[in-house]
């Protein structure tokens, strides 16, 4: 079960680095850049209001594994997301010149240890990094809760 989990992830971090980015500037593009990564927050907020009704309900399909898996891509949707925004509008990330800087960055975001190494400096990094804590705060802490709340009633605790 969690062989699978890992191969899943393992394949997720290849897509991450191997997806092209590349021709990118500072125009329509950038734009694109920005809607297609809220496009993609908006999926997972979706499929995360789905899971967590799944686990409140104690659903027989709403395993673990996909709580964990949509964590996952929440940190490689950001990621890449600052990745092409980084090269799309450079100078918007300080100290985000590869995909593990936004992994990095976005880890350390969703952590809120914030290093202050690679950190926002333009208006549409910064908006983007408000929309991932308001994100961070509303969907991955409902799907943590429920998670939480999963797990207590399986251990009647």
């Amino acid at each position: 079960m969690w062989l699978h989990h890992f191969v899943s992830l393992v394949g997720l971090v290849v897509v991450f680095y191997a997806v092209p980015v590349t021709g990118l500037t500072l125009s329509g593009r950038t734009v694109l850049s920005v809607l297609l990564t809220l496009l993609g927050v908006a999926g997972l907020g979706w499929a995360i209001i789905s899971q967590v009704r799944r686990q409140l309900r104690s659903a027989p399909d709403a395993g673990i594994q996909s709580v964990v898996m949509l964590l996952e891509l929440v940190i490689v949707v950001f990621a890449l997301g600052y990745y092409v925004l980084e090269r799309s509008a450079t100078g918007e990330v300080a100290g985000l010149q590869t995909r593990t800087d936004a992994l990095y960055f976005t880890l350390s975001t969703v952590a809120t240890i914030g290093y202050g190494d690679v950190h926002a400096v333009g208006q549409l990094a910064r908006g983007l990094v408000i929309v991932q804590i308001v994100f961070d705060a509303v969907f991955v802490a409902a799907l943590v809760a429920a998670l939480r709340i999963r797990l207590s009633s399986r251990t009647g605790a």
